[in-house]
């Protein structure tokens, strides 16, 4: 049995995390989608933790219980992040949702077996933990999820008395419930070494297009700007309103990866395991995107012919399955407790293509050919979204 209370600060930015945590520089490459295209936001949270415990008598499992308050504010920092935050239904608002006193109220009862023979280098063994995360209802605050979660690990000997085979299943869910859908900052990304070791951090995400308004210049005939004079007597850009998509990476509702490892261990510390993974991470349930009813009469008053629907539209391209197999040499260290691990990672199944906006601006909406092109260059064109084949990387852990 114990307690936690906790008061934190952190600022995201998708591109950043993944640098730090890969140890390269994978801004260039999150950029790709476009700056304005990330979900980078500032977040101030405190809350406290209550949780208890107890073990199984004449068994290696264990249950536990435990219950959270948590009081969230959340600053978007981009377009992408401002639109998703304010607009998504998580708060059942007709208008904006408001980013500060997010507060969720949720319990978690818990469940664990462990009957492996090291909790560094198993070589034989079961491991099993489940959990699901309720919040709001009777709890209180004003987030309603349902949040499932299931993790297997087993280990087995292999063809020789000095191999291991290892297997791993994660699965995990996330829902919300009574007219809202789940928290943006909730949902879940997948790549990297602890999951499908072929990918960049975190880079595995559906992505979807949000139905907002842009602003435009209109061009004369020639292709230069159209001007008016402003009260000052100055010259500026003529503009127009029209009806537009905004990119987003909201994440996952529904995660599944699975791990395969033939582990040889060669003297002493050091193994060579051959590694097979496959995960996917996907929105099972679209209408968990949808976007607060204010936000789309608003729209749709604005632009009638646009004819918005109260939900994002999803590129399904990017919810294809992953797959990534190659070596990895593992060196235990003892002064970290965790295995030194260089691998090479050959990606069977990638996602190369280029990711068409929705156009609802169509030639009507503008004085002259010229200023539609326009609209299309700044709305309305493909995004390359090209994974890497294969990759070389060093890390610290293990991925089960």
């Amino acid at each position: 049995m114990g307690a936690s209370v906790f008061v934190s600060r952190f600022s995201y930015n998708q591109g950043r995390e993944a640098s730090v945590l890969a140890g390269a520089n994978l801004i260039p490459l999150y950029n790709n989608l476009g700056a304005q295209n990330l979900l980078n936001y500032n977040t101030n949270s405190r809350g406290f933790t209550l949780f208890a415990s107890k073990m199984l008598r004449r068994s290696f499992a264990r249950v536990g219980l435990s219950y959270g308050f948590t009081i969230q504010n959340v600053d978007p920092l981009t377009t992408s992040a401002q639109q998703y935050y304010q607009y998504l239904n998580f708060l059942n608002l007709y208008g904006p949702n408001q980013l500060e006193g997010i507060k969720t109220s949720y319990v978690s009862p818990s469940y664990s077996y462990n009957s492996t023979d090291s909790p560094m280098m198993p070589t034989r063994g079961t491991r099993v933990s489940a959990q699901l995360q309720f919040a709001g209802s009777f709890l209180g605050g004003n987030v309603n999820s349902i949040e499932p979660q299931v993790d297997i690990a087993h280990f087995r000997r292999g063809f020789r008395p000095n191999h291991t085979i290892g297997m791993h299943l994660l699965g995990r869910y996330i829902t919300g419930y009574g007219g809202k859908v789940a928290p943006p900052f909730n949902r879940f990304f997948m790549g990297g070494e602890n999951d499908v070791r072929g990918f960049q951090l975190y880079t595995i995400s559906p992505i979807a297009f949000m139905p907002t308004g842009g602003v435009v210049n209109q061009l004369n005939n020639d292709g230069t700007p159209r001007q008016q004079r402003a009260a000052n007597g100055s010259l500026v850009n003529v503009t127009q309103q029209i009806p537009s998509y905004q990119l987003i990476s909201p994440g996952g509702d529904t995660y599944i990866v699975g791990n395969f490892e033939y582990r040889i261990k060669i003297f002493g510390p050091v193994t060579l395991a051959a590694f097979f993974d496959a995960g996917v991470n996907r929105l099972s349930n679209e209408s968990q995107l949808q976007l607060n009813p204010g936000r789309i009469t608003d729209l749709n008053t604005q632009f009638p012919e646009a004819a918005y629907s109260n939900t994002a539209v999803v590129a399904e391209a990017t919810q294809k399955i992953r797959t990534s197999t190659g070596l990895e040499l593992q060196v235990l260290m003892p002064v970290f407790n965790q295995p030194f691990r260089v691998y090479y990672a050959y990606n069977p199944t990638i996602v190369r293509d280029f990711i068409q906006p929705p156009i609802v601006a169509d030639r009507s909406y503008f004085p002259n050919n010229a200023s539609f092109i326009n609209s299309l260059a700044t709305y309305g064109a493909p995004i390359p979204y090209l994974e890497k084949r294969s990759v070389w990387r060093f890390t610290i852990g293990r991925t089960f």
